[in-house]
């Protein structure tokens, strides 16, 4: 015989069994256990009083309520949900009621009605980030004065290079001279430019 055939023998003996047990229990047992529970009595009293109390009953107005400055917590707060009672007198019984410390509870969960355009001012807090921001401009503005020196430092000496290479003859300076051109010179000497005149 195979496992799954033994299972289902073992399953079948069990079910069996215990529905042989269940049908051998006797209905006595059964009506025995229900009979225990012992049913609703209605007193005569009670069903008398009803009807009459019924009866009597009046629809209360406004003139009936107490005052809305004398409520607190613990005050009955039916007597304005009668049909009689204004509907402006009745919003204001709630308005009170739900005012009051035991209704007005957060759970703290609503933090979508929390106000997010308002952030508290840092002080005198530095973040990590705001010190890696101020270092960051302080080494541009390093680089930046470094690169002014070498450009002053450049334009500087091409200016003295200018003047070093320039003639500082007082002829050439002084303004009554005449340049001299290539026909002027005489026929030995050459021209500046290196060139001998034709």
């Amino acid at each position: 015989m195979s496992k799954d055939q033994r299972q289902d023998t073992e399953e079948k003996s069990f079910l069996s069994r215990w529905s042989r047990r269940k049908s051998e229990q006797s209905p006595s047992q059964d009506t025995g256990q229900e009979a225990t529970v012992p049913e609703p009595v209605q007193s005569e009293s009670a069903s008398d009083t009803l009807p009459e109390s019924t009866g009597e009953s009046r629809v209360l107005t406004d003139e009936d309520m107490p005052p809305i400055e004398s409520l607190d917590e613990n005050s009955d707060y039916s007597l304005f949900m009668s049909e009689g009672v204004s509907e402006k007198l009745r919003r204001l019984a709630l308005r009170k009621l739900f005012s009051g410390a035991g209704f007005n509870i957060r759970d703290g969960l609503d933090d979508y009605d929390d106000d997010f355009t308002y952030f508290e001012p840092l002080g005198d807090l530095v973040t990590s980030d705001m010190k890696h921001r101020e270092e960051m401009k302080e080494k541009r503005r390093k680089e930046e004065e470094e690169e002014e020196r070498r450009k002053a430092a450049a334009e500087q000496e091409a200016v003295e290079q200018d003047e070093a290479e320039s003639p500082t003859s007082e002829e050439e300076d002084s303004p009554d001279a005449e340049p001299v051109g290539p026909e002027e010179l005489p026929e030995g000497e050459a021209d500046p430019d290196g060139e001998t005149p034709p």
